[in-house]
């Protein structure tokens, strides 16, 4: 079967190395598993800039290029693509600008939230680093006239060199304080995980778009086998929550500018931040026990993390840049 991270169309390798840096933790850390919860752990961080911060600029570039991908599904970016190389500009435009405004549609609904610049990031993460396109297009679909679409913010999946489908579901937020976005984010997971007739909700919209994002007709085809009922793809399928925090941890970045070696300020960037992993991890252990909530042992986890100097300030460069306000 052809491998599903075929349908991901976007280089990230020369990208995403000067913009978004994940960080190296042992594999105790990384992957934990306790109290029939399997967790894997990741954490980011935007790349320093010259002045011993995050290269914010860098990161909202790469946001902001990648709107229209995350708002036109599969079959239109095709579409896209094809009338660029017969030099149809003009409609070739049209379709970039459905994709531009249906994501500003999307986001003034989004930003009531603080939503779209963690979902747009997420969706950025799953790609580049989990090599997990996207099987649905939720965002298509909240801004239908037609259809309103409850659920995880994303609809990802990765298929193995052993047939297995790992099924993504992504919950993203960006607050301020990290304790309260890891509340925000466990109450929407309860929300979907908890009932299983609405996780087969989420089978269905994949059921329904997958023409719209897996192009390859034979890829198409075996991947809809693993959403069927008593098939054997339906036996080798997991469903995994990933849920990416976005929130102000000033702390890492204290007095970096005064270290001269660049060199120098990333190991001492990265010595602080696998400190605060290590406590951060266990806090998310701690929230997913304190629920008590015994469909979570049937779900593996992906607990993401990428922590800012300033947020806020974050929020509204990315906004002036798409476009979202003056």
């Amino acid at each position: 079967m052809s491998q599903l991270q075929s349908a991901i169309k976007q280089d990230y390798s020369k990208i995403i190395p000067n913009t978004i840096v994940e960080l190296k933790v042992p594999s105790d850390l990384r992957h934990i598993e306790k109290s029939s919860f399997k967790i894997e752990n990741r954490f980011f961080y935007p790349a320093l800039a010259g002045n011993g911060l995050p290269n914010n600029d860098n990161f909202i570039q790469l946001l902001n290029g990648s709107i229209r991908r995350f708002s036109l599904s599969a079959k239109e970016l095709d579409e896209h693509r094809s009338l660029v190389i017969s030099g149809n500009d003009i409609e070739a435009s049209l379709i970039e600008n459905r994709g531009r405004e249906r994501f500003v549609k999307y986001a003034k609904e989004a930003a009531k939230r603080s939503g779209e610049l963690g979902e747009l990031t997420l969706f950025v993460l799953l790609e580049a680093f989990f090599n997990a396109p996207k099987i649905a297009s939720k965002m298509k679909l909240k801004t239908s006239n037609e259809m309103h679409v409850h659920g995880a913010d994303a609809v990802h999946a990765t298929l193995n060199g052993n047939s297995f489908l790992t099924l993504i579901l992504g919950e993203s937020k960006f607050r301020a304080d990290r304790s309260t976005g890891l509340n925000d984010a466990i109450d929407s997971v309860s929300g979907f995980v908890s009932n299983y007739l609405k996780m087969d909700k989420e089978v269905e919209l994949i059921e329904g778009n997958l023409d719209q994002e897996i192009l390859d007709a034979s890829l198409r085809d075996n991947l809809i086998r693993y959403f069927s009922k008593f098939t054997p793809e339906s036996n080798k399928t997991t469903k995994t929550i990933a849920i990416l925090l976005g929130y102000n941890r000033k702390s890492l970045y204290n007095n970096l500018s005064k270290i001269e070696d660049y060199e120098e300020r990333v190991k001492q960037l990265e010595e602080r931040y696998r400190i605060h992993a290590s406590e951060v991890a266990n806090e998310f252990i701690d929230k997913l026990e304190s629920e008590k909530n015994p469909h979570f042992s049937n779900v593996n986890f992906i607990y993401a993390l990428l922590p800012f100097d300033d947020l806020n300030n974050v929020k509204e460069a990315f906004h002036v840049l798409a476009r979202l306000q003056k």
